[in-house]
């Protein structure tokens, strides 16, 4: 008997070949169309040479059959993955250097160009009021009250009546400050503003006598003594009235005591 050479039988990849067709005619073959070829295969082969047949194909599936091919599948599969995954973070590596260059430029960028916040408020022009034509004014509020030149300035404008335009220099100290205004606005500053109630503290304003630093610190404490002695004076005149009040109206317990009157009772 003559024997086709151009086949070289692998006994490894048989088994594999067997291993994998008897799993997937358990597992996901239909098994009515396999019963169906079964049927056909014995009415068409001898029964003599129907071994040799099944030999026959065997040997031909063999030669199509790759055992490789999955794990090939699984390979290439592996290899787009993580090409993708490369292009992936090739990308956010590259918007997040823009990011970085676009910061990096927006830092360098002159202060003017980035937009004012509500700390960078742009600053109104200084206001230059002539020094003959000039008058300072004592408001009894300072920093201690978190007061600045913005908050009397807007109180000179709103409860004064006075133009941005006419307020000059501001000087806010701990507990009280100078405004510069001009003369014949000063005495509308002092009507409208002394006895104002703000946050909680009636202003005392009046005419600023300073002459020098030194002078006007002098002078502003000697006015805001002068406004607490004057707050403590009515306190006192206050818990006097109350004390009056509270004797008399214990002298009139005691009476009508003495007297076994109802008290309270005319």
């Amino acid at each position: 008997m003559a024997f086709n050479r151009d086949f070289e039988l692998n006994e490894a990849q048989l088994e594999e070949f067997l291993a994998n067709a008897t799993e997937r005619v358990r597992t996901s073959e239909n098994v009515d169309l396999l019963s169906d070829l079964n049927k056909l295969f014995k009415k068409n082969v001898p029964l003599t040479v129907r071994k040799y047949v099944i030999a026959y194909l065997l040997k031909e599936a063999l030669k199509h059959y790759h055992p490789f091919n999955n794990r090939r599948d699984r390979f290439e599969r592996n290899e787009r993955n993580e090409r993708n995954d490369r292009n992936e973070r090739n990308n956010r590596n590259r918007q997040e250097r823009n990011f970085r260059q676009e910061r990096a430029e927006r830092v360098e960028e002159p202060a003017e160009a980035a937009p004012a916040t509500e700390e960078e408020r742009p600053r109104h022009p200084r206001v230059e009021i002539p020094e003959d034509q000039a008058t300072s004014i004592f408001i009894s509020i300072g920093k201690n009250r978190r007061v600045y030149p913005r908050d009397l300035v807007g109180i000179l404008i709103a409860i004064a009546g006075i133009d941005r335009e006419r307020i000059g220099d501001i000087k806010v100290l701990a507990n009280y400050s100078f405004v510069q205004l001009y003369t014949e606005d000063a005495q509308t500053a002092i009507d409208k503003l002394n006895g104002y109630d703000y946050r909680g503290r009636k202003l005392a304003v009046s005419y600023s006598r300073q002459k020098s630093d030194a002078e006007g610190t002098e002078n502003a404490e000697a006015e805001t003594v002068s406004v607490e002695a004057e707050n403590q004076t009515e306190y006192a005149e206050e818990v006097a009235q109350m004390s009056a009040e509270d004797a008399a109206a214990y002298a009139a317990a005691e009476k009508a005591a003495a007297d076994k009157e109802p008290f309270g009772m005319n």
